[in-house]
This record gives C-alpha cells, sequence and structure tokens, in this order.
C-alpha cells in the first residue's frame, strides 16, 4: 500500500459525541481497487487563450501549459499536444499537433474565413489522457464575429433565456423528517448564471419554508426539512416572472451529510431519521477522504440519536480538493461530498510594474518578489484595452489545474476564487463544490473487478520504424531535419528494422534516408524500406464534459452595429506607417554569431554561389586545407590533417554533431560522399587538436547540414518519405492594424499585444515591448509557472497620463 493509509484516530477525531470506531483489520475491497486506479499517472491541460471574442482575419494565439495531475507540477512524459477547433456540431475545423517542451506548448490559429461568424470550441490534449472519464484535458468556447455582416448574427434576448432551476441534497440525497441542505443552482441554456435572484422554497400549499438569495455564478444553498407525505418545489423571481421547479427524489430511508468548515477543522455531520434508524442499527459506515492519488479510510456508526460528528484537523488534508465518500458495510457509496484546501497552495503576485515609452513603443517591466532561487519559468501574457469585452475565460491556471479535474460540472468564472483570499471567497467556492454532487471519480469504474488496460500511450514525437530488406543490409543515413540532426544506423544480419525514435518533422520537413553498403563499399544504391509510423494519424478525443459557451446576448451589448461596423470598415483602409528599411548583411551577422559560439575554432559559412555549383564536400574540404583522397570505383573517402608529423593524421569528423568512425590513416568516410555543397549550411574546424579531445591531436571537422538543401532533394541514391502526421510550426502572432485605436470598437474589441513565452530573469523580472497604440488604460492578463510549484494568474491594468 504505497498510497494508501488507515485513517484511525490521530486524524480522525470525532467530537461532541461518542462513536465507535472499528478498526479494519485488512485491506478492504475499496483501498485495492483504489490504488489499483490511481496508480497510473495523470496529465492535465491549461490553454491561455490571448482572447475569447475574435474578429474574422485575427490570429487565435494559445500557451498551453501541461502538468502532472498530482504533484501540480509541469509533465515530462508527453511532447505531442493535440489541439482542435471545432464548430457546434462538433464537426473539426482546424487541427495541430504541437510539440511540448519543459511542459509548455506554444503556437496560434488564423481566424479565418473557416470560422465564420459563431460560436466555437478550442481543445488541447494529449493522447494518454484518453485512457481516463476525468476532465483533464482543456475545452473552451469562443465566438468569432465579421464585422462587415453583423446582420447575420443570431443573437439571444433576455426574454429567450431559459433557466434549468435544481435543488440538490448536500452529499446527493435528501431525507424526509430531517433537516437538509440543499444546494440551490440557477443556470440559463449556455451555463451562466442566474444572478443575484431571490428565491424560496414551498410545500404543495405555497408555504414557504425556505429562503434564499442566488450569488453572482446562480450558486445558493438552504435549509429545509421536508415531511413525509408533501411535495416540495424550489423558485425563483427573474424578470417578474416566477420560475419553479419541483423537488423530487427526496427519500424515505436512508442518512445524509453536511460539512461544517471552522478555522482549523472540518466537521462532516451524518445524520438520519428515525425510521431509518432501526434499520441501521449496530451496522458500520467507511469515510474515505481522497484526491485522486492518496486515500485514507477508516469505520464509524451512527449513534442512537442518529447523528455521527466527524471531525478532520485542517492541517492534515491534501492540497486542493478532498473528496469525502461515505460507504455502507458491504462497500455501496452512499455520500459525497468535495471540500477545497487553499494552504500550500502557492500564488505568486507581480508586484512592481514599469511602463516606458520608447519612440513607437511601450517598454514593460514586470516585477515579483522571488522566494526562491529561480530554476524555470514562463509567462504567457494577453495585452488588451481595459474595457475589453474581449477576455471571458472562465478557468485560469489555478481553476482549470485544482478544481476543473476532480468535478464534474463547469466553471463559471473560475479565476475569481483565487483572486482574493477572504471569508467571502471561500463561501462561495464551497458553493461550487457543494452543489456539484458527485466528484469525477466514478466509484462504479474503480470498484468493478475489470482489468485496467491503458490502451494509448505517452507520446514523445513520431517513432518511425524502417523495416529492412535482408540483402540491404548495411549504414543508413537519416538526414536531418528542423528539429532532428543526422543519424546513424548500422543494421548487422541479425537485425531487420532500426527505428528513428522521437523525430518531429514538421510540415516544411522531407524526410530523407540514405544507404551504404558496407560489405559491397557500395554508395549509389537506394535504400529499400518499408515505414511504420508511431503515431500515424490525428486521433479524436470524445468527450462529455461541459463548459460555459460564448454567446450573443443582446444584453450583453456584444457589437454595436452603427458604430463599431463602421470603426472595422475604416480599419480595413488603414494607412499603414513609414517603413525604415535597414539594410544589414545578415551573412555576417549569422557567421559572427557562430563565431562566438565556437571558440578556438574557424567557421566557413558556405555562400550561395558555391552551393548552386553542385561541388563535391571532398574537394570543398581541401580549399579549406585537408587532404581527401576520394576513390569513385570502391566509393570510399579518407581525410587527413597535413599538419600532423607524428600520429594518427587522421582528424575528428562529425555530421550534425553525430562522430563518424576514425579507424586510421585508411579511415572510412564513405557516408560524405552523398552530400555536396549544396546540402551543407556551415562547416567548423580545427587544425591543431585544441578542444578535440584525447582523440582529437589531429584537429576536428564539424558538418553541419542544411535541412533545405538543394542538391540533397535530387539526390537520387537519396529516398525521401511521406510522414503521414506532422507538427506544426511555431506560428508567429501579427497584431493587427486599425486605423482608429481611440474608438469604441477598439476598446472593446481590439487586440494590443499577445506574448507566447515571457522567461523572468534571476532578479525576478520579465521584460517585453509592443506597439504604442496611445491608450491610456490597458490590460494585462497574465498567466504562468515558476519553479514548478508556483502560480501566476493575474490581471494588471496600467493606467497613462494623457
Amino acid at each position: 500500500m504505497n498510497k494508501t493509509t488507515f485513517f484511525l484516530t490521530r486524524f480522525l477525531s470525532f467530537i461532541f459525541l461518542t462513536i465507535t470506531i472499528s478498526s479494519l483489520g485488512q485491506t478492504t475491497k475499496i483501498i485495492e481497487s483504489y490504488e489499483e486506479y490511481s496508480e497510473a499517472p495523470r496529465e492535465i491541460a491549461y490553454a491561455h487563450l490571448n482572447k475569447s471574442t475574435y474578429i474574422e482575419g485575427e490570429i487565435l494565439g494559445f500557451t498551453t501549459y501541461i502538468f502532472d495531475k498530482f504533484t501540480k507540477e509541469s509533465s515530462k512524459m508527453t511532447s505531442n499536444l493535440y489541439c482542435t477547433i471545432s464548430d457546434e456540431n462538433g464537426d473539426v475545423l482546424k487541427k495541430k499537433l504541437v510539440k511540448v517542451q519543459d511542459g509548455i506548448a506554444v503556437n496560434a490559429f488564423d481566424i479565418d474565413s473557416t470560422l465564420s461568424t459563431g460560436i466555437f470550441t478550442f481543445k488541447a490534449y494529449t493522447n494518454w489522457m484518453k485512457n481516463f472519464d476525468e476532465q483533464n484535458h482543456f475545452e473552451q468556447t469562443f465566438k468569432v464575429i465579421d464585422a462587415d455582416n453583423l446582420g447575420d448574427i443570431k443573437s439571444v434576448s433576455p426574454k429567450d433565456i431559459k433557466v434549468d432551476l435544481q435543488a440538490l441534497g448536500e452529499g446527493g440525497h435528501l431525507l424526509y423528517n430531517v433537516s437538509n441542505t440543499v444546494g440551490i443552482i440557477a443556470k440559463n441554456q449556455f451555463g451562466y448564471g442566474i444572478v443575484n435572484a431571490y428565491g424560496s422554497i414551498k410545500d404543495e400549499d405555497k408555504n414557504v419554508v425556505s429562503e434564499f438569495r442566488l450569488n453572482d455564478v446562480g450558486l445558493a444553498k438552504a435549509l429545509f426539512t421536508p415531511i413525509q407525505g408533501k411535495k416540495y418545489s424550489v423558485s425563483i423571481n427573474l424578470n417578474e416572472r416566477e420560475i419553479s421547479s419541483p423537488i423530487n427524489n427526496i427519500d424515505s430511508f436512508g442518512i445524509i451529510m453536511s460539512l461544517t468548515p471552522t478555522s482549523d477543522v472540518i466537521r462532516l455531520q451524518i445524520k438520519t431519521n428515525k425510521e431509518t434508524l432501526q434499520r441501521i442499527k449496530n451496522k458500520d459506515y467507511k469515510v474515505a477522504l481522497h484526491n485522486g492519488s492518496d486515500m485514507v479510510l477508516s469505520d464509524f456508526q451512527i449513534n442512537k440519536n442518529g447523528t455521527a460528528i466527524l471531525s478532520f484537523p485542517k492541517s492534515e488534508l491534501y492540497k486542493g480538493v478532498n473528496i469525502f465518500t461515505i460507504f455502507s458495510n458491504d462497500d455501496k457509496p452512499l455520500l459525497e461530498r468535495l471540500y477545497f484546501n487553499n494552504t500550500s497552495i502557492s500564488q505568486s503576485r507581480i508586484s512592481k510594474v514599469k511602463v516606458k515609452a520608447e519612440t513607437d513603443s511601450l517598454d514593460v517591466s514586470l516585477s515579483l518578489d522571488l522566494t526562491e532561487a529561480l530554476k524555470s519559468s514562463n509567462l504567457s501574457v494577453s495585452v488588451l484595452p481595459s474595457k475589453t469585452k474581449s477576455y471571458n475565460h472562465h478557468n485560469n491556471i489555478l481553476s482549470q489545474l485544482f478544481i476543473q479535474p476532480y468535478i464534474k460540472g463547469r466553471i463559471e468564472n473560475g479565476s475569481s476564487y483565487f483572486n482574493t483570499n477572504d471569508r467571502k471567497t471561500d463561501y462561495n467556492l464551497d458553493l461550487l463544490l457543494l452543489t456539484q454532487g458527485w466528484s469525477s471519480y466514478n466509484w462504479k469504474t474503480i470498484l468493478s473487478n475489470q482489468e485496467r488496460t491503458f490502451i494509448y500511450p505517452f507520446e514523445r514525437g513520431i517513432d518511425i520504424v524502417a523495416n529492412v530488406r535482408k540483402e540491404k543490409l548495411g549504414t543508413y543515413i537519416v538526414y536531418p531535419m528542423a528539429n532532428n540532426k543526422t543519424q546513424l544506423f548500422d543494421v548487422p544480419k541479425n537485425e531487420a528494422a532500426f527505428t528513428v525514435k522521437q523525430s518531429y518533422p514538421t510540415e516544411d520537413d522531407i524526410f530523407r534516408i540514405g544507404y551504404v553498403n558496407t560489405k559491397k563499399k557500395q554508395f549509389k544504391e537506394k535504400p529499400s524500406l518499408y515505414l511504420q509510423y508511431y503515431p500515424s494519424e490525428f486521433p479524436d478525443f470524445k468527450n462529455n464534459q461541459k463548459v460555459i459557451d460564448e454567446t450573443f446576448i443582446d444584453s450583453d451589448k456584444y457589437v454595436n452595429p452603427n458604430q463599431q461596423s463602421e470603426a472595422w470598415e475604416n480599419s480595413q483602409d488603414a494607412t499603414e506607417l513609414d517603413e525604415i528599411v535597414l539594410k544589414v548583411d545578415k551573412r555576417k551577422t549569422r557567421l559572427e554569431a557562430l563565431e562566438k559560439k565556437a571558440i578556438g575554432a574557424r567557421v566557413d559559412l558556405i555562400k550561395e554561389n558555391i552551393k548552386l555549383r553542385n561541388l563535391r564536400l571532398d574537394l570543398y574540404l581541401q580549399r579549406l586545407g585537408w587532404v581527401t583522397q576520394f576513390d569513385y570505383f570502391a566509393g570510399t573517402l579518407s581525410i587527413t590533417n597535413p599538419r600532423v608529423n607524428w600520429g594518427n593524421p587522421v582528424p575528428l569528423v562529425y555530421l550534425d554533431n553525430a562522430l563518424l568512425s576514425s579507424q586510421g590513416v585508411s579511415s572510412d568516410f564513405s557516408l560524405l560522399t552523398f552530400l555536396n555543397m549544396g546540402d551543407i549550411d556551415y562547416i567548423e574546424y580545427e587544425f591543431y587538436g585544441s578542444g578535440g579531445g584525447i582523440r582529437g591531436n589531429a584537429g576536428f571537422i564539424k558538418i553541419y547540414s542544411d535541412p533545405n538543401g538543394k542538391t540533397m532533394k535530387k539526390n537520387n541514391m537519396v529516398v525521401a518519405y511521406d510522414v503521414p502526421l506532422r507538427f506544426s510550426k511555431e506560428k508567429t502572432f501579427y497584431t493587427p492594424k486599425y486605423q482608429y485605436y481611440d474608438s469604441d470598437f477598439f476598446k472593446e474589441y481590439g487586440t494590443i499585444d499577445w506574448q507566447s513565452n515571457i522567461s523572468i530573469d534571476a532578479s525576478g523580472t520579465a521584460n517585453f515591448k509592443f506597439y504604442d497604440t496611445k491608450n491610456t488604460k490597458i490590460s494585462l492578463f497574465v498567466e504562468g509557472i515558476i519553479n514548478e510549484n508556483q502560480f501566476i494568474s493575474q490581471e494588471i491594468k496600467i493606467e497613462r497620463e494623457n
């Protein structure tokens, strides 16, 4: 039992009443099943989108953070992230496979004609997430507006609002003839709460037995004691009309629960009525406290007064969501209640902001006080006018990581539960969890005897298995791509395949393989391979997650047709600023950078005229001062250093940092015969053994190939293979241009900037620049992570002087 412990008298103290606790003599089915279910690791995805409302022609920028669900640190398990955009029917319109680096993935989607006016859903998930029913992936709706065709928008007016009104017993059940805590939920058809409405619970004679008021997201709780034989309903007053819903499923027999937090303990009160008490006399129940990873468990009994009060010290609770489940003596789950423990959640805040105007840009500096040495960081920042109506995200990095995966329902305005730390916030968060009912962990699945198999593996790039014909044994050279170096594979007689692991081909890459018959010393042969790819296709992700829908509601005034459409139309005729073109010798600049990197060595950056002449590589090496001998008929190539007077004159030769074998004067570098200068980007070399190590007394040659080499593409001895699934290159985010930056349209829907991956320096400062729109009030929406365990989710308002 590596995760689960027994929760006995030290942790579970019962106060006010004497309760008999019977120790668990041996591991129960609950323990065994839970350990097996929770043993496999989980991942959670959170995507920070730059906006939630877009105008056709803009760009949707996103930064996705992948976490280990249990440790809450960045996940290093998966490198493949699947991102999709689907319409209201669930049909996928756009998709990207994005590379995850150190738990972070960055990219963007064009909001083009494919996404016409309407509501769409962005989804981000890994292949491993498909093994679980829990809501570990990320999903969010957004809307797109075509400002030139605002009449096409099918808006919803307040009179068309439909209300789903429910009254749910705390813990999942209501019971006659005993006081019940009831959670009230009032939401419209899009998932938004009915705000601050008054309501009541009435009996069948219209007598009010309890009253309540909904909070800002349509939640409330009330107490009432239903009498056996009577019917009850819950109602609210909305826009001078009464909305009512019956309260069904009140039980005649059973148990109920209520949770009460105090400053240092959590109290669970388990109650029953007189009708049930005789039936359960001397029966044992079990209480489990768990968080999806660990569990503590103990027995208890209900006393002769029909009550059991269980007290849990807050200091012993799990960080984040704690799930209390009550089981019968035959291991049947009866009640469940969620509670959030916000202690030990490390939330950092930016304390200082400096803004400096530089020509046509604003230079922003964000500072925070580091509590420990900086090891890693990443911030994503959306820069919008402070009056924006385009940023309406219901989950931030904290609510997505600490709440959403543990509940079945949807969260409205999840960031509000982490903006402040006061009693009102704690109360509203507890209301959310009270009204969720059962958690996302399905006890039917957990307690089933079915053997669990994980058919969707972790993915780290694309593994390519090359099956080799027997007569083609020898050496294979896999040429470089944008994210992969050159690789060499020697295939002996007893091997029938080799595997290219963790490749990351993009849409611009050509996957090429060459072959050398080492037995016959033949290099003018094509490889004969059958390739298999893992994964080979874009996986679907089907789920039943409920999210808050974006919508067009008249009362929200999302768009003013008379003013904003005209402003957008004017923006299409924007006059571009005069552009100053700086002519820089790019080749010289890059050469200088390479020379600084190659300390003690020479760097030769291949000129374009050399590349176009198709000069053999061995001949070019002669120009650099090396001696090469190429035997055309044998297909061999040797390279020596004429400056070596004693010892081995053969230098160390690298191709894209892969060391080629060197065995004395007769060293065979025949693999290089595949290349000519059209395939080479630059060569780094050194003649006198400095930096070459114990084997490098004859110097070294480091050859770096050009993934876009023109002649390599035409080489008949190199075969290009089609990779069916490719990674999307990181798309550059471009900020739209506007004619007027002081219009209402821009202030409500315009984009100032999006920064997808900003790092914090050792002093705790992050710097970035963006175009100065001259707006006096700007909001920075910041999400991110520092040192794997500190989270930032913050809106920073900048107000400039006119």
